[in-house]
């Protein structure tokens, strides 16, 4: 077997985990945003009226109404998404499992241990914004399923890793002797 492959394979799944903390962190953060600003503009936008000849009331109804709506069901988008990632995650352990070795166990449990710490740090800088009672503050809160992820990503993050890690090194040496 390739050993430099696998190893390769090994950082790659982490990658994949640090991307998927990452990301987020950027769609609950970048959404809530979105959110305010829209929140913000969209009825001053409606209540401007008809502007020469054109009626910016009734255009906004066609386009910045339905936009609104997409923009405000993201807090339920971005959870499902961060879910589907780290379902996404277990699977890739299932594909990756015919091309691991024994030795490196060692080298998973270190970037594990990473990424839990990894984790912990982009958790308590989330909740630094979480409990601010500005408008962001409570933007984030409104993204409920997607914040308790983020703010309990050590023990999501340890429980996915640790059932990836099974998986991987469940079946390891059985398929030679097949």
């Amino acid at each position: 077997m390739d050993n430099k492959g696998n190893m390769g394979l090994i950082l790659g799944f982490f990658i994949l985990v640090a991307v998927l903390l990452g990301l987020g962190f950027l769609i609950v953060i970048g959404s809530s945003i979105v959110n305010l600003v829209f929140d913000e503009i969209v009825p001053e936008i409606e209540g401007i009226g008809t502007v020469g000849s054109a009626n910016i009331t009734q255009a906004s109804e066609y386009s910045l109404t339905p936009l609104n709506t997409l923009v405000q069901s993201f807090t339920w988008i971005g959870g499902l998404v961060y879910i589907f990632g780290l379902i996404g995650l277990v699977g890739l352990s299932f594909a990756y499992r015919t091309t691991m070795n024994r030795w490196f166990i060692g080298i998973f449990v270190l970037f594990a241990l990473l990424m839990i710490m990894a984790s912990i740090f982009m958790s308590n800088i989330y909740e630094d914004f979480y409990d601010d009672s500005s408008d962001l503050g409570d933007r984030l809160k409104e993204h409920t399923m997607l914040s308790w992820l983020i703010l309990n990503s050590p023990l999501v993050f340890t429980v996915v890793i640790f059932i990836s890690g099974i998986i991987l090194f469940s079946g390891v040496g059985e398929e030679q002797f097949i």
